[in-house]
C-alpha cells in the first residue's frame, strides 16, 4: 500500500507552483490538523516547483524537538561544515551564503516541515531568505500551536501566502479509498458500506484513512469478497494509529482523563450530566484543548469527543471492570440530573450494561427509542428482556426484526407458536420468508395457521399469503383485497394486497394500497409494523416493482435512493444491499450497464445469497446486464451461481427473462423462444416477468409465436412499458419500420435507452431490407446515439448496425450543430472550415438520412437538443 494516491490537493499544488513563479509571494505556509497531509503536500509542491530542475534548487528540511535546541539544527544536513558555536550573525551570513552557492545559478526552494519545532536561528534565516527574495519557502505547521515569531511573520507581513488545509470532503475521501484499493486496475469495487464506515471513523483525515485501510486489510476487517472490497468487523487499532491518536489526546490530568473515558462510553452526553461527573472547569479545559466538542441539540447542549477514533481508542484501553464502572457512574449522574424522572433509552442502556434488572416493558420502549439512532445500544436492551407472555414475546420478536436480526426473532417465536395465534403467525411467516429465506418452514407455519378457523384480518392475510406462495396470484389478490378494501385496514392487509396486485399486473392498485399505509413506507423505511418492518418492506417492494414495470424509472429510483441512504447511515448492511440492488436494477433498465453491474456486484458482496431477500432478482438483472455488455461467459456463471440459491416462490420469475436473453445473445434462438413460451405459460410467474421473458426474445429478433403471445399479453396491460413491449413485437413481426421507430421513441420517453437503441437498430435493418436508405440511415443514427449512453452495450439488435452506411464523425458533428440552430457561417467559424464545406457536408447528411433540410434534423436522436 506504499505510494498512496494524493486526492483533493491538485488545485493547491497548482496554486503553490503559480505563487513560486509570481513576484507577489516569497513562499507559502501550509497549516492544518495532524494527518491532513501537510508533509505530503509540501513534498508534492517541492517536486512540482522543481520539475526538470529548470531554474530551481530544492532543499528539504524536517524540524523536530531533537533539533530545536541547536542553532540551525534542522538544517545541519545541508550545512555540514557550519560551526554551531559561532555567533548568530556569523551563522546567519554563512548559512545564507552556502545555501545560495550550493544552488548555483538556480533559485533555492526551501521546504521546512513542522516549522513550529525550528530553533530561533533557523526561523530567522527562513524569514531573511523569504524577505530578500533569495529563496522561495514552503513551510508546514500544525494548526492550533505557537510557531516561532519569525515564522509567524511570514504570513503576518505578507511575505508568504497562508494555506489552511481542511480534511477531505466525503467525495474526496471515497475517491482516495477507491483509488488506493482498486488502483491496480484489477476491476474490483469498494462497497458503499465500507466507504461509509471509513468516512465515519476517519472524517476525511488522509493519514487516518491510510492507517485504517492498511490495518483493516492486515486484520481481515477490510477484505475482498469476490470483486468487492467490504468491511466486516471491529475497529482495527494498529499500533501506529493508536500512537498518533494518543499523541493527539495528549497527557490530560486525572480529572480530564476520567471525563474522556466517560464520554467514550456515554457520548453524546448532555452537558448537565457531564458537569455533574467532572465539573464545569474540567469541561471547559477539555474543550479548550480541542479534545472535546460541544454541540447544541435543540434546547440541550451535548458533548462528544472531537474525533470518532478517540472514542475507539479510549474504549479499547478500558478493562471490563472499568467499562462497567463507567456505566455505573453515567447512570447515577443521569438519575441525579433528571431528578427522579423516568430514565431515557440511553440511561436504561447504561443500567443494563451494569447488569442491573430492568422491567421488560421499559426495555422494549427504550429499544424502540434507540433503534435508529443507536442500534447497538438497542440490541443490548433487547438482550436483557425476559418474560414469556404473548404480548412481550411478539413485541420482542418485532424489535429484533427491526434491528435486522431475523435469527434472534425466530428464536423468540419458536417457543410457543400456538399461544401467539394468527398475529404471531403473521410475524413468523414474514420473518421466515423475507428474513431467513426458510421457505419450507414458512410454508409449514402457513399451512398450520390457515387450518385454524378465523375471519379476522391476520387470518385473511395468512390465507392470501398462502395463495401467493402456492402460485395462485389472482386468488391471493382477491382474498387480500377483501381485507385491504375494508375501512381501517391495517398494514398487513395493505401489504399483502399490494404485493398480490403487483404480481397480477394491477400496478395502479398496488401503488394505491402502498400509499394508504400510515405513514407510507417511502417516508419511513425504518418504521415498525405488526411484523417488525417486513410488512412495510413488502409494501415498498410492491410499490417499487409496480413503478418499475410501468416504466416509471424516476419514480422507482426515487423510492430506492433515500431508503439506501438511510440504511447506509444506520449501518444496516442487508438493507443497504437490498436497496442497492433496486438502484442497480433501475440503472440496468436505463441502459447504464457498467454502472448497474458495479452496483449489483457491490450488493451481491454484502450478504450471503442464501439470506438475501432479493438475491434472485439480483442474479437475473446482473446476468442480463453482463450479457448485454458482451460478457456472455460471465453472465452464464452468474446464472449458474443463481441455481444454487434456495428456491424463491415469489421472486423466481426474475431469472426467466435472463435465461431467454442469454440464449438469444448466444444465437440459440430456438431455445430462447422455447424458454420464453414456457415462461408465458407459467401462471405462477408474475405477469410482469412473463411479459419480460417474451420481450427478451423479441429483443433478440425472435417473432412468430413469441410475438403473438406478447402482443396478446400486452393488450390487457396496465402500464405503458408492457404495452410498448406488445407494440414492439407487432412491429418487428410485421417488418414495420415506422412502427419500430415509434416504439423506439416510446422507449426513449420512458428512459429505457438500450431498448430504444435496439428497436431503432431493428427499424434500420427493416428499412434497409426494403431499399429505403434514407429512413435506414436516420434510424441507424438514432440507434447509435442512444447506444452511446449505454456504457458499452453489445446486443444482437445493435449488431445489426455493424457495417452500415452511417454518418461519418465529421458529418455527425456538423449535423448536430445545424440541428442546434447554428447557421452554416457560424458552424464554419466554430470548426475553422469554409461555409461551402459545411453546406456540402449537410447535403450529404440530408441524402443519407432521407430528410429535406435542417428542420428535419431535430427529429433525429443524437442531433436535436434534448433536455
Amino acid at each position: 500500500m506504499s505510494g498512496w494516491p494524493m486526492v483533493g490537493r491538485s488545485a493547491t499544488v497548482r496554486e503553490i507552483v503559480a505563487a513560486a513563479h509570481s513576484e507577489r509571494w516569497s513562499g507559502v505556509v501550509l497549516v492544518g490538523a495532524p494527518g491532513v497531509g501537510r508533509t505530503r503536500l509540501a513534498r508534492a509542491a517541492l517536486a512540482a516547483i522543481c520539475a526538470n530542475r529548470q531554474g530551481w534548487a530544492p532543499y528539504w528540511v524536517m524540524a523536530s524537538r531533537s533539533t530545536a535546541t541547536l542553532p540551525l539544527g534542522a538544517l545541519a544536513h545541508l550545512l555540514p561544515d557550519l560551526d554551531p558555536g559561532a555567533p548568530r550573525p556569523q551563522l546567519l551570513r554563512d548559512a545564507r551564503r552556502w545555501l545560495l552557492e550550493g544552488a548555483g545559478d538556480a533559485r533555492p526552494v526551501l521546504a521546512i516541515d513542522d516549522a513550529h519545532e525550528l530553533d530561533e536561528t533557523s526561523a530567522i534565516l527562513l524569514l531573511r531568505l523569504a524577505g530578500s527574495g533569495d529563496a522561495f519557502v514552503v513551510v508546514t505547521a500544525p494548526s492550533g500551536v505557537r510557531v516561532p515569531p519569525p515564522v509567524f511573520a511570514l504570513w503576518k507581513e505578507g511575505l508568504a501566502e497562508r494555506v489552511d488545509l481542511a480534511a477531505l470532503d466525503r467525495a474526496q475521501s471515497d475517491r482516495l479509498v477507491v483509488e488506493a484499493l482498486t488502483g491496480d486496475g484489477d476491476g474490483s469495487l469498494v462497497d458503499a458500506g465500507a466507504l461509509d464506515r471509513l468516512w465515519r471513523l476517519a472524517r476525511g483525515n488522509p493519514l487516518f484513512l491510510r492507517e485504517l485501510v492498511e490495518g483493516g486489510r492486515a486484520a481481515g476487517t477490510l477484505h475482498r469478497s469476490g470483486s468487492v472490497w467490504r468491511w466486516a468487523g471491529a475497529f482495527p487499532g494498529t499500533p501506529r494509529l493508536t500512537e498518533m491518536l494518543e499523541a493527539q489526546l495528549g497527557a490530560p490530568d486525572g480529572a480530564e482523563r476520567d471525563l474522556l473515558r466517560l464520554l467514550a462510553f456515554g457520548e453524546p452526553l448532555a452537558s448537565e450530566i457531564a458537569a455533574a461527573l467532572a465539573g464545569p472547569d474540567v469541561l471547559a479545559a477539555a474543550e479548550a484543548r480541542g479534545v472535546v466538542t460541544s454541540v447544541r441539540n435543540e434546547h440541550r447542549v451535548e458533548l462528544r469527543l472531537t474525533h470518532p477514533l478517540h472514542a475507539e481508542i479510549l474504549r479499547g484501553r478500558a478493562s471490563p471492570l472499568q467499562e462497567r464502572e463507567a456505566y455505573r457512574r453515567l447512570s447515577e449522574a443521569a438519575g441525579r440530573v433528571d431528578g427522579g424522572r423516568p430514565p431515557g433509552g440511553r440511561a436504561l442502556a447504561w443500567r443494563v450494561a451494569q447488569g442491573l434488572p430492568v422491567p421488560a416493558g421499559e426495555l422494549l420502549d427504550a429499544a424502540d427509542e434507540l433503534a435508529v439512532a443507536d442500534p447497538p445500544a438497542a440490541a443490548r436492551l433487547l438482550g436483557a428482556v425476559t418474560g414469556a407472555d404473548t404480548g412481550t414475546r411478539l413485541r420482542l420478536a418485532r424489535s429484533w426484526i427491526r434491528l435486522g436480526q431475523a435469527e434472534r426473532a425466530e428464536a423468540v417465536l419458536t417457543g410457543a407458536p400456538e399461544r401467539d395465534g394468527p398475529g404471531g403467525a403473521v410475524v413468523r411467516v414474514h420473518n421466515l420468508y423475507w428474513g431467513l429465506r426458510a421457505f419450507d418452514r414458512a410454508g409449514e407455519v402457513l399451512r398450520a395457521a390457515t387450518a385454524a378457523p378465523g375471519t379476522g384480518e391476520p387470518q385473511v392475510v395468512l390465507q392470501a399469503f398462502r395463495e401467493l406462495l402456492e402460485g395462485r396470484s389472482e386468488e391471493g389478490a382477491r382474498i387480500a383485497a377483501t381485507a385491504a378494501d375494508a375501512p381501517g385496514a391495517g398494514t398487513a392487509a395493505l401489504s399483502l394486497a399490494a404485493l398480490a396486485s403487483a404480481r397480477a399486473g394491477r400496478y395502479e392498485a398496488a401503488v394505491g394500497y402502498a400509499r394508504r399505509a400510515d405513514p407510507p413506507p417511502a417516508t419511513d423505511v425504518t418504521g415498525a409494523d405488526e411484523a417488525g418492518g417486513w410488512l412495510r418492506f413488502q409494501l415498498l417492494a410492491a410499490w417499487w416493482y409496480a413503478l418499475l414495470q410501468t416504466g416509471d424509472l424516476d419514480g422507482a429510483d426515487g423510492l430506492a435512493r433515500p431508503a439506501h441512504r438511510a440504511a447506509l447511515a444506520a449501518g444496516r448492511e442487508r438493507h443497504a444491499a437490498l436497496f442497492g440492488t433496486w438502484l442497480g436494477i433501475v440503472d440496468a433498465r436505463r441502459g447504464r450497464l457498467r454502472t448497474a453491474t458495479a452496483q449489483l456486484l457491490e450488493a451481491a458482496a454484502a450478504v450471503p445469497a442464501s439470506r438475501f431477500s432479493f438475491a434472485v432478482p439480483l442474479v437475473g438483472e446482473l446476468a442480463v446486464a453482463l450479457a448485454a455488455s458482451g460478457r456472455v461467459k460471465r453472465a452464464r456463471a452468474v446464472l449458474a451461481e443463481g441455481d444454487r440459491i434456495p428456491g424463491d416462490m415469489l421472486l423466481s420469475g426474475w431469472v426467466r427473462p435472463a435465461r431467454v436473453f442469454l440464449a438469444g445473445v448466444q444465437g440459440r434462438t430456438s431455445h430462447a423462444a422455447t424458454l420464453a413460451i414456457d415462461a408465458a405459460c407459467d401462471t405462477g410467474c408474475a405477469r410482469g416477468h412473463r411479459a419480460q421473458a417474451l420481450h427478451a426474445a423479441v429483443r433478440c429478433g425472435i417473432t412468430g409465436e413469441v410475438a403473438d403471445r406478447l402482443a396478446a399479453l400486452a393488450d390487457g396491460a396496465e402500464g405503458p412499458l408492457e404495452r410498448a413491449y406488445g407494440a414492439h413485437a407487432r412491429a418487428l413481426a410485421g417488418r414495420d419500420g415506422a412502427g419500430l421507430d415509434t416504439v423506439a421513441a416510446r422507449f426513449d420517453e420512458l428512459g429505457h435507452r438500450l431498448l430504444a437503441a435496439e428497436a431503432a437498430a431493428q427499424a434500420a435493418a427493416v428499412y434497409r431490407a426494403a431499399g429505403r436508405t434514407g429512413p435506414a440511415g436516420a434510424a441507424a443514427s438514432r440507434a447509435r446515439a442512444w447506444a452511446q449512453e449505454c456504457e458499452g452495450a453489445a446486443t444482437p439488435a445493435l449488431a445489426l448496425l455493424e457495417g452500415t452506411d452511417d454518418l461519418t464523425p465529421r458529418e455527425h458533428e456538423i449535423a448536430a450543430l445545424a440541428a442546434s440552430g447554428m447557421t452554416s457561417r457560424a458552424i464554419a467559424g466554430e470548426l475553422v472550415v469554409s461555409v461551402r464545406t459545411v453546406d456540402n457536408v449537410l447535403r450529404s447528411v440530408y441524402a443519407k438520412l432521407g430528410v429535406s433540410g435542417r428542420g428535419d434534423l431535430t427529429r433525429i436522436a443524437g442531433l436535436g437538443s434534448r433536455s
